[in-house]
């Protein structure tokens, strides 16, 4: 199927939509883990670890997109993951249980790697040109950043009027209905590139260079970093502070809300910034911002420092994306694949690993956890930058800066 028979209003309405729906599921774990061990009785660790298991669910089928697409294309895929993101709400509804929440946090979590998987996946395709590419994976991803500044608002507001955490699944449910009526009435493009295969076999793995390992690790680390801070840090303001659970939610709204003007106005940003410089700014100011926030003494510091680290991290998931994708001479979805699972690896362990450094150290180091992978992607980054190809490969990009 050519360009010209497929909608790209509706195929990019999906992309956002599928991004809305992950941040929705990610960004809101801090606010529904106080319900939810409420609901079942348990310490926030367990309910942590029982969150490893959407991050399990959604790591799969990122690992397995090339060959998910290649198989059953790109519409059977989202039409059955919709479908089951509504039959497991459902299942909740009817049975709120520990066991049902598990299978069902498994199941729509691997809903949303498929969302993920196929919406980047739309993005790139439709979008060739490079630099539109970059501003578009980047406003693709204002809409991740929008589900964590409606929904933190939204659910903290039902919970002070008494609704539980089935709320929050109640809304999954809404979402994928919205999904399997957007996927039902949209004409999709082939899962194929349409260049000869010779074209897109070039940029092969050994083709790569150092600079792309060092940017997937780039991405593990951020992707290890940023939930770790939203699922402990209204926890840790209500431990520390004694904030009540409505206002603690404020700090995280606070961020999820700059976050999203940030990937509003960066789309434009980097169409005149180097791409490398506007990612070493970004992470150096998101690290001193991450650093306050776990440490500082004083609330309105703290909430200053949320959103600061909102705008500057805004940019840096799409913007790791468009720097590992030209790396090469010819973006590859094999290289989109591998940026995607690497940095998919850092939410699938984010779970656990806050989980056992909370139980054993407590909130302040859980938090913490977020600042020292924030410096090991400082690190990572500075040395993807200093073996780059991309500004001797993409000359002419680069001198439009």
């Amino acid at each position: 199927m050519t360009q010209q028979n497929v909608s790209r209003a509706n195929l990019n309405a999906i992309s956002y939509l599928s991004y809305y729906f992950v941040g929705a599921l990610v960004s809101t774990l801090g606010i529904v883990l106080g319900p939810l061990c409420q609901a079942f009785n348990k310490e926030p660790a367990f309910i942590g670890q029982v969150f490893t298991l959407m991050n399990l669910g959604m790591f799969v089928p990122i690992m397995l997109g090339g060959i998910l697409m290649k198989k059953w294309g790109l519409k059977s895929p989202l039409v059955s993951a919709a479908a089951l993101t509504i039959v497991m709400s459902l299942v909740l509804f009817i049975s709120p249980t520990l066991t049902t929440f598990s299978i069902a946090v498994l199941v729509i979590g691997a809903c949303g790697g498929i969302f993920m998987t196929l919406g980047s996946y739309l993005v790139v395709r439709i979008n060739p040109d490079e630099k539109r590419r970059s501003a578009s994976l980047i406003f693709t991803d204002f809409f991740f950043s929008l589900a964590g500044a409606t929904l933190s608002f939204l659910l903290a507001w039902l919970f002070t009027l008494g609704a539980t955490w089935i709320a929050m699944y109640g809304i999954m449910g809404a979402l994928g209905a919205l999904m399997l009526a957007l996927s039902l009435r949209c004409r999709f493009p082939t899962a194929q590139p349409e260049t000869p295969a010779t074209d897109v076999e070039k940029p092969v793995a050994h083709a790569w260079g150092p600079a792309v390992y060092l940017l997937c690790f780039a991405l593990f680390a951020f992707l290890l970093a940023e939930p770790i801070f939203t699922m402990w840090t209204p926890g840790y303001l209500q431990a520390r502070f004694a904030l009540p659970a409505e206002e603690a939610a404020l700090f995280t709204t606070v961020y999820w809300v700059s976050k999203a003007i940030g990937l509003f106005l960066n789309q434009f940003t980097v169409k005149w910034m180097r791409l490398r410089t506007f990612l070493l700014i970004c992470t150096l100011a998101g690290l001193a911002a991450i650093g306050i926030i776990g440490n500082s003494a004083h609330t309105p510091l703290i909430l200053v420092a949320c959103g600061v680290f909102g705008f500057f991290n805004s940019g840096l998931f799409s913007g790791l994306m468009s720097y590992g994708s030209l790396q090469i001479s010819q973006s590859s979805p094999t290289l989109l694949s591998a940026l995607l699972t690497c940095g998919t690896v850092g939410t699938l362990v984010f779970a656990s690993v806050s989980s056992l450094v909370n139980q054993h150290y407590g909130l302040h180091a859980a938090v913490n956890t977020s600042t020292v992978a924030y410096g090991v992607l400082l690190i990572a980054l500075i040395a993807a930058v200093a073996c780059s190809r991309a500004e001797r490969l993409h000359q002419p990009a680069v001198a439009e800066d």
